[in-house]
């Protein structure tokens, strides 16, 4: 008997189990290709899923260094925008950051 990880959640379960006791996958049903096979499609998705997150991120970060640098005036919100342009930036590259480590760990799980 082998521990294995669910396709469908990512927890592990036994091999002989039938379906998930976490999410009540139907283990049973599929033959080992077929359950790699859509572990590497979730696998891909989510890295997918990451990807667009860090380009957000990035397009964020430019849009608040873009927004503490122009001249918004001096009165209403102006005098406030390039603090709020750092602050959006400031959030938006440790989103990046976040991100990017989380890609990283995907990458490396096997």
């Amino acid at each position: 008997m082998a521990i294995i990880s669910c396709p469908e959640c990512g927890k592990k379960v036994s091999d002989k189990a039938a379906t998930c006791e976490h999410c009540g996958f139907l283990l049973g049903a599929h033959d080992s290709e077929s359950l790699a096979r859509k572990g590497r499609l979730q696998r891909s998705q989510k890295l997918s899923k990451l990807v667009s997150q860090q380009m957000l991120a990035i397009l964020l970060f430019v849009a608040g260094i873009g927004a503490s640098f122009y001249e918004w005036g001096t009165t209403g919100i102006g005098p406030w925008m390039p603090y709020i342009g750092g602050g959006v930036a400031t959030f938006s590259f440790v989103w990046y950051l976040v991100t990017r480590g989380r890609i990283y760990v995907l990458k490396r799980q096997r």
